[in-house]
């Protein structure tokens, strides 16, 4: 888990805790759509560079035995979904920069904190931003293989307590890995998705698909990343 420099990684009863108040919150409403406005409100609270830290939540629910949380959260996932409305974090695609421009000399000013590995961003769900940080260079240290197949696992584990999040994100992932114009994914990347898509709609065990999202992808990653886990 990569907490925000600022903040302290939480301990792990403190993560319990905080994914229970996550739990309850939603739990005390019975419409789908507060639903999900509560779990869009929490991911904007913590911010861009917290989007981990709700990565991390949702694995504590989905490793716990609590299979009514894991229906709740996983069903609030098929109201985005049906929307088109997913809660999700921002990264950075290093190789899309490009220099601003210009026929002239260059301003200091032209060299933003946007041009240096900040454009573009787009909002990715939480499958599709675990597969771009283990594979692309982005803001973050890139994540470790057995880290990313472990999340990966287990949050296809918990979106499958939904029949909807089940049957569409699969969909969405086939639909972005057919969509190269936004720059926001590498070839590798959209491979990877594809990959994914294929597995989890053929009805294979969420291991399986995130096994599926590891194979032949030693090549893409450069041998001198620095990898890190969650």
């Amino acid at each position: 888990m990569n907490a925000h420099p600022s903040q302290p990684v939480p301990s792990p009863a403190e993560l319990r805790a905080a994914a229970d108040r996550l739990v309850s919150a939603l739990a005390a409403h019975s419409d789908p759509e507060y639903r999900l406005t509560v779990l869009k409100r929490l991911v904007r609270r913590l911010g861009e560079e917290r989007y981990p830290l709700f990565l991390r939540l949702l694995g504590v629910v989905a490793e716990s035995d609590d299979t009514r949380a894991q229906r709740l959260l996983a069903e609030t996932f098929g109201t985005a979904l049906r929307r088109m409305d997913m809660p999700g974090g921002a990264l950075s695609s290093w190789g899309a920069a490009r220099l601003p421009d210009s026929t002239g000399p260059l301003d200091a000013s032209a060299f933003s904190g946007r041009f240096f590995g900040a454009t573009p961003q787009r909002l990715l769900g939480p499958v599709e931003y675990l597969t771009v940080w283990h594979l692309q260079r982005t803001q973050r240290t890139a994540l470790g293989a057995a880290t990313f197949r472990t999340a990966l696992s287990r949050m296809i584990a918990l979106l499958n307590r939904s029949d909807d999040a089940r049957a569409l994100y699969p969909q969405k992932l086939a639909a972005d890995a057919q969509n190269e114009l936004e720059g926001a994914y590498t070839r590798a990347t959209r491979e990877r998705l594809a990959a994914i898509a294929a597995a989890w709609k053929a009805g294979r065990s969420p291991d399986e698909v995130a096994q599926a999202a590891l194979d032949a992808q030693a090549t893409d990653t450069p041998v001198h990343w620095v990898v890190r886990d969650l």
